[in-house]
């Protein structure tokens, strides 16, 4: 007899995952006597548990939490029903995205590319700016195989000058409007936090709103719900523009991201917005330092448990040039890790300025996490290959 070990590639597919494949949970603020309760449910069904920071974390395979479930009376077995249903959440991310009159198939990652039309974009600043520009901009990432088109009119860096709600529509609508015209099949987002702005997109035939406040403005949602639009929710601490380090603190930085971007997603589908139409990014950098950051990225599966796709934007951002001290101009490869990163802990929209760069990223990825690989090989001559033979053969 030979004994070998099977790969987690392996085992977390198939009959074998529900067996294998671990997940864990952190219950706050349970009563004691409710907290000694489902920890001796879940000590009975083989479950793991721990105490850490006031919360009762518990880990086990889905089946063990059902067993659990099972088992339990009155208010823990809602709890171990609760714990069951957000596990499932996580190994069932949403994979489609309803936009205005698009389906945006989330089966695999979408890159989407950026064109910043402001003068004053950290990175991109007055390349882009006007109609004719930003066309060929948008045509040359279209071509590179972004799927959704991010029109950005004002930048929340510190350092800049605001723009008024008249000069962000006049350098965003008439690109909106443009880019429909020249593109209707691909969907375009607007990066806006004002819903004055982001009516004008979409009634210029936008169907996202990428919107980094979290729908601060009291009538985004309702904007985004009369127009059947996505809406792009970002956790944001502090104030846009400000920069107030003192109050960037947190406990658990991701517990109180995942905390803030269900209270405003509740609200969101208050308003009228569809759960399909909901997208969730942890808002990187805002509000937030470095280490905030690392950390986020590092566990960027508890966003998961919200149910909505997860969009990560990471790209040129400066908390990774704070690591290598280097400008946003050099950070292509830390750009690309945090992408995979992202990828890999199952976001679905990649924000990124180097679009056909990062494509490629992706579908690397998903060639190699596919159950098909053979069929993603396509037999083909390498550029130069035949022009090489024939000189080795001379």
């Amino acid at each position: 007899m030979f004994v070998r070990t099977l790969s987690a590639a392996r085992t977390r597919r198939g009959s074998l995952s529900s067996a294998t494949f671990a997940r864990a949970v952190a219950l706050d603020g349970l009563r004691d006597d409710l907290a000694a309760a489902v920890a001796s449910g879940a000590l009975a069904s083989g479950l793991a548990i721990r105490r850490e920071n006031g919360a009762l974390e518990i880990a086990g395979t889905i089946a063990q939490f059902e067993a659990a479930e099972r088992e339990a009376a009155g208010e823990a077995a809602l709890i171990f029903a609760e714990a069951a249903a957000a596990i499932r959440r996580v190994a069932t991310p949403a994979r489609r995205l309803r936009a205005t009159r698009f389906t945006v198939d989330l089966e695999g990652p979408v890159v989407m590319g950026i064109l910043n039309v402001a003068q004053e974009s950290f990175y991109d600043g007055g390349r882009y700016a006007g109609v004719d520009r930003a066309l060929a901009r948008a045509e040359q990432m279209i071509g590179e195989g972004a799927g959704i088109i991010d029109v950005g009119g004002q930048s929340y860096n510190h350092k800049t000058p605001p723009v008024s709600e008249v000069e962000e529509i006049e350098r965003v609508v008439p690109v909106v409007s443009a880019l429909v015209r020249r593109f209707p099949g691909v969907p375009l987002s607007v990066d806006t936090v004002r819903s004055g702005v982001a009516r004008a997109a979409l009634e210029a035939g936008a169907a996202i709103v990428n919107d980094c406040s979290g729908n601060a403005d009291p009538e985004m949602a309702s904007v985004c719900a009369a127009y059947g639009a996505g809406d792009v929710i970002m956790h944001l601490k502090g104030r846009l523009k400000v920069r107030e380090p003192e109050s960037y603190v947190y406990g658990d930085v991701t517990a109180e991201i995942v905390r803030f971007l269900k209270e405003r997603c509740d609200a969101a589908l208050a308003a009228g917005v569809h759960a399909e139409s909901l997208i969730v990014d942890p808002g990187l950098e805002f509000g937030k330092e470095p280490h905030d950051d690392l950390t986020i990225v590092d566990r960027l599966e508890e966003l998961l448990v919200l149910g909505y796709p997860v969009l990560v934007a990471a790209s040129r951002k400066s908390f990774m040039g704070r690591i290598f001290a280097l400008p946003a101009t050099e950070l292509l490869a830390p750009s690309a890790a945090v992408a995979a990163a992202g990828v890999i802990a199952g976001a679905r929209i990649i924000r990124a300025h180097d679009v056909e760069f990062t494509v490629r990223l992706v579908r690397m990825l998903e060639a190699l996490a596919s159950e098909c690989k053979r069929g993603l090989v396509q037999v083909a001559e390498m550029p130069g290959l035949q022009q090489t033979e024939r000189a080795v053969g001379s």
